[in-house]
């Protein structure tokens, strides 16, 4: 099982190439089936091919993150918030959780969106 500095490490690069918008970079950090629900209750992409392509399109998107809350791990879990900012837009807020598998990729990430939560 991943420690807590490996998550950490993992969520740190994400965050980076999520806003680099670096599809290749940011899909090493999947599992092959990883499972990836954004927003949640709305849209699930299974597989690395269905993250891609949603990340690809997503990366069309001018928009920037960073991290807005410390990260908190449990076990192979782990969360935190995401400040966005895109032009025209008010910054909000994002939460992600996160799982992980043994070998410290992401085996699944829910995205609560809420352009509402404003910083």
């Amino acid at each position: 099982m991943p420690t807590r500095d490996d998550i950490c490490s993992v969520i740190d690069s994400y965050v980076k190439h999520l806003g680099d918008h670096d599809v290749e970079q940011l899909v090493s950090l999947f599992a092959d089936d990883a499972v990836q629900h954004e927003p949640l209750g709305v849209r699930t992409y299974r597989g690395i091919d269905e993250i891609r392509a949603f990340d690809t399109e997503n990366a069309t998107v001018a928009f920037t993150v960073s991290r807005y809350s410390p990260i908190v791990v449990s076990g192979r879990y782990a969360a935190t918030q995401l400040r966005v900012q895109r032009e025209g837009m008010p910054d909000f807020l994002a939460g992600d959780l996160f799982e992980f598998d043994d070998n410290g990729k992401i085996r699944s990430l829910s995205v609560v969106l809420d352009p509402e939560a404003r910083v």
